[in-house]
């Protein structure tokens, strides 16, 4: 009786203290579980805020409002931190001219942040961004719109320094007139002087963040341009890399040895207009040779007309021509054949119309006027160099062959009546030629201008009155950029 009396009393404590233990647990786990759950709903809650705040900083920011109030709410764990230096962002044209790169743009971010916990919420840039175990995702994206060939970045900064915990507010105030950085008449690149104007042309435009949420940058680049991105996790940027989309339309006519850009062409003959006019500047075009050239590879292209002896002050009466007759060569060599160079020439042009010319203008100047997309000119092919001087050694070219280029074969089948074979002697206008050796170089290359003989070229050729028109069909996609629209728009903001 004494036995079972002791082992009622046994269990009996043995239940009460599982029972102990299990609410002991319990409780722990769910202290836990309710610590989770208040964590979460106060980082959602700072989510919230946060793009509140984005939305309300760019209406202050880009000039539709003075002041805005924002209530971020309560911190239950975390704090609120508003700070001026943190971040940058760097605009950079990189060779846009003689491999010359220049800074557009480079200047703080600042940032406002709420953290609890290891988790930071970001307002940063005009994107909102959150900050946990060592990644970064965006919670709403930044003022960056890159549509077609247009980026347009309104930089939103935050130019002070505050902190609040509990139930804190935002005030938000513009700080200073926007700031347009491109196009800016009143900046000029460092070597060439010229204004920050639009289209933007040659090399690529880069935009670079430096930030601790590098990634989300990162990613956000990735998803909305089709530019090539990069990052740098020593340095904690994130780099989109956009191709300028260079000339299509009309072009000033560049100094000696320059280029005329050329990108994104499409395959096949998809070059529709190609003409220049050269206008006089001091002395006569008397004797002069006036060219377009390219080398890309294996393959080679000049275009070029010489003007002959003989033309003088006087060719000009009254704004009317007088007469005489003009040379056009046109060049080809593709050293991965084994044929020479392809010569197609025409000694005795008339002067004074056509798509060769030289054209007179009200004050008597001359101009020489080519239309390389003309139907009107026909060239014969066939025959050796015979111009005194050219932008290309097309005899060095020559020499290096081993087989005669009679005949040979245009097959760009489908294209200007191609698939067709040329011997010596054949014609052709000019406006097929240019159409296929074009189409040789494939989507993008150089067309640089040359004058001779000598330097004789670059002082008698009014540079700054002489230009011409390119149109192609473009290939689609690509990282390509032609039009750079940025502003810089400060704001303070004040936590109470």
């Amino acid at each position: 009786m004494t036995n079972r009396a002791q082992s009622s009393n046994i269990g009996f404590i043995l239940l009460l203290a599982l029972t102990i233990t299990g609410a002991g647990v319990i409780v722990a786990v769910g202290s836990s579980a309710l610590g989770d759950v208040q964590e979460q709903t106060s980082l959602t809650r700072a989510e919230h805020s946060m793009t509140l705040l984005d939305a309300r900083v760019a209406t202050v920011g880009l000039g539709e409002n003075s002041v805005q109030t924002v209530r971020l709410g309560r911190a239950d764990s975390g704090d609120y931190t508003v700070e001026s230096e943190t971040g940058w962002l760097r605009i950079d044209h990189q060779n846009y001219t003689a491999n010359e790169n220049e800074t557009i743009y480079n200047a703080s971010l600042g940032s406002i942040t709420y953290q609890t916990a290891g988790t930071e919420i970001a307002y940063q840039g005009g994107g909102v961004w959150r900050h946990q175990d060592g990644g970064t995702s965006m919670v709403s994206p930044p003022e960056f719109h890159y549509r077609g060939t247009t980026l347009t970045l309104p930089v939103l900064r935050i130019r002070s320094n505050d902190a609040a915990t509990g139930d804190a507010t935002a005030r938000i105030r513009r700080d200073g007139e926007m700031v347009r950085i491109f196009p800016n008449e009143a900046e000029s690149y460092d070597v060439t002087g010229e204004p920050y104007v639009n289209p933007i042309r040659d090399g690529t435009a880069s935009v670079t963040v430096h930030s601790r949420y590098y990634k989300g940058w990162a990613d956000y680049f990735r998803a909305r341009t089709t530019g090539n991105v990069s990052v740098d996790d020593g340095n904690r940027t994130a780099t989109v890399v956009l191709e300028t989309a260079d000339i299509a339309g009309p072009f000033e006519f560049p100094e000696k040895g320059g280029e005329v850009p050329v990108r994104r062409v499409q395959s096949g003959h998809s070059l529709t207009d190609f003409e220049t006019s050269v206008k006089k500047d001091s002395g006569t075009f008397n004797n002069i040779y006036v060219s377009f050239y390219a080398e890309r590879g294996d393959t080679a292209y000049e275009a070029g007309v010489e003007v002959p002896s003989g033309i003088g002050n006087s060719y000009c009466q009254d704004g009317e021509p007088g007469s005489a007759e003009l040379t056009m060569d046109v060049y080809y060599y593709d050293n991965g054949t084994s044929e020479g160079v392809h010569r197609w020439s025409n000694d005795s042009i008339p002067s004074d119309s056509g798509d060769v010319q030289l054209d007179c203008t009200e004050d008597d100047d001359t101009v020489i006027r080519i239309d390389f997309t003309g139907t009107e000119q026909n060239l014969t092919y066939g025959g050796s160099n015979v111009t005194e001087e050219t932008a290309i050694d097309w005899d060095a070219l020559n020499d290096s062959a081993t087989t005669k280029p009679d005949p040979t074969t245009f097959a760009h089948i489908g294209d200007d009546g191609e698939d067709t074979t040329y011997t010596y002697g054949d014609e052709q206008n000019v406006r097929i030629l240019t159409r296929h050796y074009f189409a040789m170089f494939g989507e993008d290359f150089d067309l640089r201008v040359f004058h001779g003989p000598g330097d004789r070229g670059t002082t008698q050729i009014d540079t700054t009155g002489s230009g011409g028109t390119l149109r192609y069909d473009r290939a689609s996609g690509g990282a390509y950029i032609t039009y750079l629209h940025v502003t810089e728009n400060n704001v303070s903001v004040e936590l109470n």
